[in-house]
C-alpha cells in the first residue's frame, strides 16, 4: 500500500471554537502507480487531505502512513518528504530562485547532495518536464504553464515516489493546462503515483480514479466513468460533470463518455437506434 488514510480527523477550530471538522473520519487507500484526481466544492477537504500526504499537517485523531511511514512521526519526515513531492496551485509560492536550474537544486542543495549528483538530477528533472532548454532563464520570464511545470521539475529532482498536486492548472490558461496535464499523465506512465487536487472535470476525466470529497468527507470513489454517471448526486453537492457527459445526459442519452470521442461515438450510436 503507497498511502493509507486511517479514520482520519483533523479540524482548523477546535470543536469548542464551533469549527466543524476539515477532514471527518477519512478512510482512504491509495495504491502504487495510480493517478487520482481528489474532487470537492471549496471547504469540502481536499487541499487539507493533500496537505496531510507529506506532513504538512498532522491528523487530530487517526493515522496517515506513506510506504508503511506514519506521517505524525517527526522522526520520519525527512524521508517522507522525499518520497511525497508536493506542488500547489501558485507556482510564484514555490519558485525563490534567479535562474530555472538554480531554483530546481535549491532543495537538493540544502540537503546536502553532491554537486556532481545535483548537475545530473536537475538536467534529468527539466528534461522530464520538456524544461531543459529554459535552464538558465530566469523564472519570471516563464508562461504561467512553464512556471508550473519547473515547480514539478523542482519536486521530480528529489526523485519521488508520489507526486501531490493542490490544483496546479488553477490559475493557468487552457494552454497551460493542457502542457501541465501532459506533463503529469507522462510522469504517471513511467510509474510516478500521483493524486491531483482539481476542479477542473475535464482533468478528473483523464485519471484512472476519481475521489470526491464534501464537508470533509469521502463521498464517492471509484472510475471517473462511475462518478460522472451520478450527475444528479454531483450536483447535490454543489459539482458539475465534463462537457462531454453533460451533453450526452441532456440528449437523454444513459451514458457518462468521458471523451469527444466517445461522445461522438453514443451520440452516433443512439441516433442509429
Amino acid at each position: 500500500m503507497m498511502i493509507q488514510f486511517d479514520n482520519v480527523t483533523y479540524s482548523y477550530q477546535a470543536a469548542e471554537e464551533g469549527g466543524s471538522p476539515a477532514l471527518d473520519g477519512v478512510t482512504l487507500s491509495i495504491q502504487q502507480g495510480e493517478m487520482v484526481a481528489i474532487l470537492g466544492h471549496n471547504g469540502s477537504g481536499k487541499s487539507t487531505l493533500a496537505k496531510m500526504l507529506n506532513g504538512l499537517l498532522k491528523p487530530a485523531s487517526g493515522t496517515v502512513t506513506v510506504c508503511g511511514m506514519d506521517t505524525s512521526d517527526e522522526n520520519l519526515l525527512i524521508g517522507i518528504r522525499q518520497m511525497v513531492g508536493l506542488v500547489f496551485q501558485n507556482p510564484d509560492n514555490q519558485i525563490v530562485a534567479t535562474l530555472v536550474e538554480e531554483d530546481v537544486a535549491f532543495a537538493l542543495e540544502n540537503l546536502g547532495v553532491p554537486p556532481v549528483e545535483i548537475r545530473e538530477r536537475v538536467d534529468a528533472a527539466l528534461r522530464e518536464v520538456g524544461m531543459l532548454e529554459y535552464r538558465e532563464h530566469a523564472p519570471h520570464r516563464l508562461s504561467g504553464g512553464q512556471k508550473q511545470r519547473v515547480a514539478i521539475a523542482g519536486a521530480l529532482a528529489m526523485n519521488p515516489q508520489v507526486l501531490v498536486m493542490d490544483e496546479p492548472t488553477a490559475m493557468l490558461d487552457p494552454k497551460g493546462r493542457g502542457e501541465v496535464m501532459e506533463t503529469v499523465r507522462r510522469l504517471n506512465g513511467r510509474g510516478v503515483t500521483v493524486v491531483m487536487v482539481t476542479h477542473h472535470m475535464n482533468e478528473a476525466a483523464l485519471c484512472g480514479r476519481a475521489v470526491v470529497m464534501d464537508k470533509g468527507k469521502v463521498v464517492m470513489d471509484g472510475t471517473p466513468g462511475e462518478i460522472f454517471a451520478r450527475a444528479e448526486a454531483l450536483q447535490d453537492i454543489g459539482l458539475t460533470v465534463p462537457q462531454t457527459v453533460a451533453l450526452a445526459q441532456g440528449l437523454g442519452i444513459d451514458a457518462a463518455p468521458l471523451t469527444e470521442e466517445e461522445c461522438a461515438e453514443v451520440i452516433y450510436k443512439a441516433l442509429r437506434e
